[in-house]
């Protein structure tokens, strides 16, 4: 839960960036946006826009190819790697498929880590955390089962427990809803607008699903076809604006299956 002192700074904010890969050109220029504590953010962006870029970027992944990332107030490079993985907790779909093995509640367990001796030794308040998290998010029953059998739409919410289990300030999630149903999205983006309204926690993540977008988000960061990254807040009052930004030419197909 943010403190009252964090209540009017925002979460992670970023000046004049610039991002992109470490030999190549810029993806993206002269980004300035932010995250307001307690809401749901989506980054939304067509395929390629350079939204995992970002992310990886405001994660600390990749160097700012310009300016800087700002979390707390402070410049994000102050952090040690101990400091952010306890403010800062990160759902990749990638790390999904490296532990099979595991059951849903070692995987959970592996979010109090950051919090643990260098054995990993987890006590009863660890213990508590991870239970919590479980039952907040849905997936106590599944506790035993291993990773390797339960579905996707399951494993993302484990991995979203692992998150909260870790107890940071943010949670920032690289397209969760990839290769899910609509109803295991739809699923996902109520436990995370749950998170934030209920739970306090900040939320940021990728997408390219709209029209989720426009039901669950608090805010959107939008990756433009003309280069460019602006920040818009809800309600959205000109939703088919939005959707020229990200699609571009494409829209008018997005728009009449959005009917906007």
């Amino acid at each position: 839960m943010t403190s009252p002192a964090h209540a009017h700074t925002p979460i992670l904010a970023t000046r004049d960036l610039s991002i992109g890969y470490r030999h190549g050109l810029p993806v993206r220029e002269h980004i300035e946006v932010d995250l307001t504590p307690g809401t749901l953010t989506c980054l939304v962006g067509r395929n390629g826009a350079g939204k995992s870029t970002l992310l990886r970027t405001l994660c600390g992944f990749l160097p700012p190819k310009a300016g800087r990332v700002e979390f707390l107030g402070r410049p994000l490079q102050e952090y040690s790697q101990r400091q952010l993985s306890r403010t800062l907790g990160v759902v990749l779909t990638e790390i999904l498929g490296e532990i099979h093995y595991l059951t849903v509640r070692q995987t959970v367990e592996t979010g109090r880590y950051p919090y643990c001796d260098c054995f990993a030794h987890l006590d009863a308040q660890d213990r508590q955390e991870v239970e919590q998290a479980m039952r907040t998010v849905g997936i106590a029953p599944l506790a035993e089962r291993t990773m390797a059998r339960i579905s996707d739409g399951q494993r993302q919410k484990v991995m979203i427990a692992k998150a909260l289990a870790q107890d940071t300030e943010l949670i920032v999630l690289d397209e969760p809803l990839s290769f899910l149903d609509l109803s295991a999205r739809v699923e996902i983006m109520s436990v995370l607008q749950r998170l934030a309204h209920e739970n306090g926690k900040t939320l940021l993540l990728s997408t390219h699903d709209l029209d989720l977008a426009f039901a669950f988000a608090d805010r959107m960061w939008i990756m433009d076809t003309s280069g460019g990254v602006g920040q818009c807040d809800a309600p959205w009052e000109d939703k088919a604006a939005i959707a020229d930004r990200v699609f571009g030419e494409q829209s008018v197909w997005i728009k009449d299956f959005l009917k906007i």
